[in-house]
């Protein structure tokens, strides 16, 4: 018997978004720039923490696109079954909240000395900028797959759930100081967590706020971009 990830037939209606590859330079021209400032912070400051947090904030920012990334090669080379996609958008929700989280970084900025405000500023908001669109795109890549495997209202029933759960995410990373890979290596208190936050005033309302923005965020994401495909299609 063929192991289902493994599987080659179970895919014969699956497809992945033909991309250009656009998406993915712009993102990289981005995080370059950010990292060339905060680099240039360090140089002039010497003080290098604030290139290290935001340099492994951006790095986790785009693991969940990678994640997408690596599904889509996989379908495209039929080497998994529809088990391995559920596992893998799965895998890619656990981490999807790191993009938007930076935005919370922004926070930093009633610490920041008056000097270089404002090139703190910009610096964070560029690294923000950058996790949130690395964000959107790795939920539109997920969405296309979500319409693929359920209904097409299921598929945005999903993708809400999945923006509240970020918005929840960010909560437990920024307030709770969890990571994604607490699942593994503290699972019963990261559990334990989640289960205070639940009754959690702050918690709750803080998670409405950041699910219910992302997910806007993410409609009026969906939206450019379907606009863009349909007069490119109807171009070429």
């Amino acid at each position: 018997m063929q192991h289902p990830f493994l599987s080659v037939s179970p895919l014969p209606a699956l497809h992945v978004e033909n991309t250009s590859g656009r998406g993915s330079r712009a993102l990289a021209c981005l995080t370059a720039v950010g990292i060339l400032m905060a680099t240039g912070r360090g140089l002039l400051t010497a003080n290098w923490w604030f290139f290290v947090m935001l340099s492994w904030n951006v790095f986790l920012a785009w693991f969940p696109l990678g994640v997408q990334l690596v599904i889509r090669d996989l379908i495209q080379s039929r080497v998994v079954g529809r088990v391995g996609v559920w596992a893998g958008l799965a895998l890619w929700l656990l981490f999807m909240p790191n993009a938007p989280y930076i935005i919370t970084d922004l926070f930093h900025i009633q610490s920041l000395q008056a000097p270089l405000l404002w090139f703190d500023t910009m610096t964070i908001f560029l690294f923000a900028m950058t996790g949130l669109l690395s964000g959107m795109y790795s939920s539109y890549l997920a969405h296309d797959l979500f319409d693929q495997l359920v209904r097409r209202w299921n598929a945005w029933g999903l993708m809400a759930a999945c923006q509240m759960l970020a918005g929840f995410g960010i909560y437990l990373g920024r307030w709770g100081r969890w990571n994604s890979w607490h699942l593994v290596s503290k699972p019963w208190m990261l559990g334990q967590a989640v289960w205070q936050s639940a009754h959690d005033h702050l918690a709750i309302k803080l998670t409405l706020v950041y699910g219910l923005v992302l997910f806007g965020l993410y409609v009026a994401f969906w939206l450019f971009v379907r606009d863009e495909k349909r007069t490119n299609d109807q171009h070429s």
